[in-house]
C-alpha cells in the first residue's frame, strides 16, 4: 500500500519535480555510502 501512494504521488509532479527528487535521493544515498560506518549509524 505503501509504494502505491509513492507512485500515485510521483505521478502528480510534472517531469522536473521528479527529476530533482531523485537527484536528490541519490546525492543522500551517496552520501550514505561515502560516511564511515560510525557517522552513519549516529544520523540514523
Amino acid at each position: 500500500m505503501k509504494i502505491l501512494k509513492e507512485i500515485i504521488t510521483l505521478r502528480k509532479q510534472d517531469q522536473d519535480e521528479r527529476d530533482e527528487r531523485e537527484s536528490l535521493l541519490d546525492l543522500y544515498m551517496r552520501a550514505m555510502e561515502t560516511a564511515p560506518a560510525e557517522k552513519a549509524a549516529k544520523a540514523a
